[in-house]
Order: structure tokens, then C-alpha cells, then sequence
């Protein structure tokens, strides 16, 4: 859920020149109808399936990617302040993206934003490589006064996150003025605390056993009751950031999925679950497989979406 590297720091590389023609897009180049829309891939797909074969789509602060391949049928570019291990991944800095100004379709900055030590000076540069008209913008952040994200910073020691955002209407106003686009819709999004599973590839400090030291089953019962008590009493144990939707679009479904992987982090929709026929019955609440990775989680259902 969380990176703990920083996208745009003072050391990294220069920007080069990218000849386009010469990224490889031989996974992608798949027809739009064959869009992967899974529950998994919910938080995205909308702006993704918008794009069209020869459309480039930069996954800003990717590491290994924030979407499959597969889910678009655009070129993808993957922009890191590391080395990464794909042929369309570029090394640079997000503040000073190394692409021609309006080149890009759509721009996924998935839990990036938090990691950019100058967060203005990569909007500058998203607007300049976002083509003049019908671009796509999609960006999820952590809120920093949620539980969970104070859990990861005293974790972590901060865990890289360099801006506080405290505020969705606040942020989501920043957005619009410095990439000029519109703000499509905004969606709150969920945690399962996974960053903090013992299996994860983090090996935290000895301050984990103090949080149950990141077995599974401990994470598995903090979600659901996280889940539950936002549900009976209002709280916001199991809320982690929001994601926004920008550009000229329908509407997303601002519904929040709940259901958040506590191994692999993946969020899936109640209702693709129910359908997938992963869902089974427990003695105290009901479960289901993570389709992603196969863990068992506590399964909560969604808050009813419109037309249903």
C-alpha cells in the first residue's frame, strides 16, 4: 500500500531523452474490449479503460507498476527514482519527467505523491507531458491523520512520506489549479493494515511486536473491527486516503470497497467477490480468498451503490 522510497529526490538522475517508438508494448497491445475490470483493478480501471491503442500512460513512482499490462490497452510507461525490472520502465525524476510535453494520455500517480519532495514542481511537469486535451489524471494518497497512516509512520520512521495531506477538498482543489483539469470524482479508500504483515517484503523493527507482532491473524481481526466499528459508531479506523479522478469523464462510483487484502493489499469490490464465489461463511463473520494471492480476509460488504 505504502512505498517507502521518494519519487523526485534531490539526487536523482538528469533527464534523458525517450525515444517512444522504441518502448516495448507487446503485453498491451491487446483490444479494448479485453480490458481487464476485476475487482482488483476497480480503483483505476476507469480511467484506464478511457485510453486507446497508441495512447501512453505514465505509472509515476511505479516501482514494478501499479496496474497490470494487461488492464489497458495503451503503452505504458513506468517512471521510478530506482531501476526497475521492465523494458518500459524509465529511471528518472518526477520533477522532471524526461517525456515531450503533451505526449501523455493519463498519468496514474498511485501512493506517489506523499513520497515527492517537491510536489508542485512534478504537477508543473504533469501538466506539461499531459496532451492539451482529453487528459487523465488519477492519484491516491494517504490522509495523514488516519490510524493506519500514523501506524505506518511510527513503523517506519516516517516511511518516506514527506507530505502531510490532511485534507480532500484541500488537495483535490491543488490539483485542479495546477494541472488544469477537472475534478471527475473523489473516492475514499480503505486499508487492511498489509503493510505491516510479517510476510510483506518490510522487515520492520522490533516495534511490530508491539502490534502483534504482523501475523495474519492479528491483521485479519484489526481489519474486520476496524470495518465494523466504522460502520456502528462512525469512526474512521479502517479508512487510509482517497483517491481522485480528474479529466473529462462520466462520473466514477465514488463507493469505497472495503474489502482490502491484509497479504497483498489488493482492494476488491463486495460485489465481484460475491459473484467470484469466493465468499464463504465463518462462525462469526463471513470471509473470502483474496483472488490476488489467495489470503484469507474478513469479508464486509460495500456500501450500496447507485442503481442498485
Amino acid at each position: 500500500m505504502d512505498k517507502p522510497m521518494r519519487v523526485g529526490a534531490a539526487n536523482s538522475l538528469a533527464p534523458a531523452s525517450i525515444n517512444f517508438s522504441a518502448v516495448s508494448t507487446s503485453r498491451a497491445m491487446i483490444a479494448c474490449s479485453r480490458v481487464i475490470i476485476e475487482g482488483e483493478y476497480h480503483f483505476v480501471h476507469e480511467i484506464l479503460a478511457l485510453l486507446k491503442p497508441g495512447d501512453y500512460v505514465l505509472d509515476l513512482g511505479s516501482r514494478t507498476g501499479s496496474f497490470p499490462a494487461l488492464a489497458t490497452c495503451a503503452k505504458i510507461l513506468r517512471l521510478d527514482l530506482n531501476p526497475g525490472p521492465t523494458p518500459n520502465h524509465v529511471q528518472g525524476d518526477a520533477t522532471r519527467l524526461p517525456f515531450r510535453s503533451g505526449s501523455v494520455a493519463a498519468v496514474i500517480a498511485n501512493h506517489s505523491f506523499e513520497h515527492i519532495d517537491s510536489l508542485d514542481d512534478c504537477l508543473v511537469e504533469i501538466r506539461r507531458v499531459l496532451r492539451p486535451s482529453c487528459a487523465f489524471l488519477y492519484v491516491a494518497v494517504p490522509d495523514s491523520t488516519t490510524v493506519s497512516d500514523r501506524i505506518y509512520r511510527w513503523l517506519s520512521h516516517g516511511g518516506g512520506h514527506v507530505n502531510p495531506i490532511d485534507n480532500a477538498e484541500v488537495f483535490a482543489a491543488r490539483l485542479k489549479q495546477s494541472t488544469g483539469l477537472e475534478l471527475a470524482a473523489t473516492r475514499t479508500l480503505h486499508t487492511s493494515f498489509a503493510f505491516a504483515n510479517r510476510l510483506g517484503p518490510v522487515r520492520w523493527s522490533r516495534r511490530i511486536n508491539l502490534l502483534g507482532g504482523g501475523y495474519e491473524w492479528g491483521l485479519r481481526q484489526a481489519s474486520i473491527m476496524a470495518r465494523l466499528s466504522d460502520a456502528w459508531f462512525g469512526t474512521r479506523w479502517s479508512v487510509y486516503g482517497w483517491a481522485f479522478y480528474l479529466g473529462r469523464m462520466y462520473k466514477p462510483d465514488e463507493t469505497a470497497s472495503t474489502n482490502v487484502c491484509i497479504r497483498c493489499g489488493a482492494g476488491h469490490v463486495s460485489e465481484w467477490l460475491l459473484a467470484a464465489g469466493v465468499v464463504r461463511q465463518g462462525w462469526f463473520s463471513n470471509y473470502f480468498t483474496c483472488p490476488a494471492c489467495g489470503a484469507s480476509n474478513g469479508f464486509t460488504r460495500d456500501a450500496i451503490r447507485p442503481g442498485e
